[in-house]
């Protein structure tokens, strides 16, 4: 559409579709608004169990347990790391197991139960050192061979 060609009705008919465009706009805003009134902010259960879990509080009528233990919300991995190279090992029996598809970061932070970002940080610096490990894409990688 050629915007130097327009006649004056075309430019009319346009302008009450941007009006009315806008108005609607406007309508479902409210609309959502009021939906978001009679739901709540985070009404369904699981977003409601998530937060208290966030916030580290127990179940109605128990305080919160204090004393040593690890802080509230920070994941334990055990003795699976412990030693040099044993997130090395890991990785690379998990791709292995993987086979051509590889695995994505998320999935094999979920499956070593570890933070992503150690995981992007550990391929990040071992892409070159190990042979056979390749990138497929966004934080997707197999190993080959």
């Amino acid at each position: 559409m050629d915007l130097t060609k327009l006649t004056a009705t075309e430019f009319g008919r346009i302008i009450k579709l941007l009006r009315k465009k806008e108005s609607l706009e406007k309508k479902l805003l409210k609309v959502e608004h009021s939906v978001a009134k009679v739901v709540g902010a985070g009404a369904s259960a699981v977003a409601r169990g998530a937060n208290r879990i966030a916030r580290g509080a127990r179940r109605r009528g128990r305080p919160a347990k204090r004393g040593r233990g690890r802080p509230v919300g920070r994941r334990g991995t055990g003795r699976k790391f412990a030693r040099r190279g044993g997130l090395r090992d890991m990785v690379l029996s998990h791709l292995k197991k993987a086979g051509k598809t590889g695995l994505k970061i998320k999935d094999l932070a979920g499956k070593l139960n570890i933070q992503r970002q150690r995981l992007d940080t550990w391929f990040y610096q071992n892409l070159k050192k190990i042979q056979g490990l390749r990138k497929v894409g966004p934080g997707h990688y197999h190993l080959r061979g």
